[in-house]
């Protein structure tokens, strides 16, 4: 996948994605029908594996990739969770020495793991104030996203790090599905915390009102991680 260079690239890649192969969804049913267990024993996990073999062509998983991706949030600073901003500088060492949870996960799978931090000593602005990130900043971010898939993987999984990440995630959820009570605990703040959430939330909302009726517009002033131009 090339980089992009607009929005307007972005939508049109998500307009144009190819249709679920067919044979392969019907070879992974197959499959499935001669497993030892109980039919519909794996439950939601036998709908998830048909679907993404309709999605790559193919039943097996030969190539799986991890790729981590590390931002800091300018809301951080409103005290929306129980640990700084420091924390994601710290969480990337432990996840590039091996340390992490998703580090023994990826092992066990097989995977390959890349993490990949954006200037985690500029986090994107407060969006109670401002957009979190110019367009170009979003685009250089997704470019980021786009440079880090391998071609040849078969299942690709993305993460991601950073405090505050559950309040730019339940701005974006509110934003984009509309109702109240997105924001949650995250890290375990307590009631007084998760009360400066829900106002975080609902400021950010309030101060970006004209731009939430469009995905892109709406990721670049709530989302989170930057990238330079």
């Amino acid at each position: 996948m090339q980089p992009i260079s607009r929005l307007s690239d972005l939508r049109a890649l998500l307009a144009d994605l190819p249709q679920p192969d067919a044979a392969a969804m019907a070879a992974a049913r197959a499959r499935d029908a001669v497993l030892t267990k109980p039919p519909g024993a794996l439950g939601r996990l036998e709908g998830l594996a048909e679907w993404l073999a309709g999605w790559r062509g193919k039943v097996a998983l030969d190539r799986v990739q991890v790729a981590i991706f590390a931002g800091n949030h300018g809301v951080a600073a409103r005290g929306v969770s129980a640990f700084p901003a420091e924390v994601t500088v710290q969480m990337v060492a432990n996840f590039l020495a091996g340390g992490a949870a998703i580090n023994q996960l990826a092992s066990t799978l097989g995977a390959e793991i890349s993490v990949h931090p954006l200037e985690l000593d500029r986090p994107t602005a407060d969006f109670t104030e401002t957009a979190a990130m110019t367009e170009a900043e979003l685009i250089a971010a997704l470019n980021t996203g786009i440079g880090a898939v391998d071609s040849k993987a078969d299942l690709f999984i993305a993460g991601e790090m950073g405090i505050a990440n559950t309040t730019s995630a339940a701005a974006l959820a509110a934003a984009l599905f509309g109702g109240t009570g997105w924001a949650g605990r995250g890290t375990g703040v307590d009631d007084a915390g998760l009360a400066r959430k829900e106002a975080v939330v609902a400021a950010g909302l309030a101060a970006h009102a004209g731009l939430l009726d469009d995905p892109g517009r709406c990721c670049a002033a709530l989302a989170g991680a930057r990238s330079r131009r």
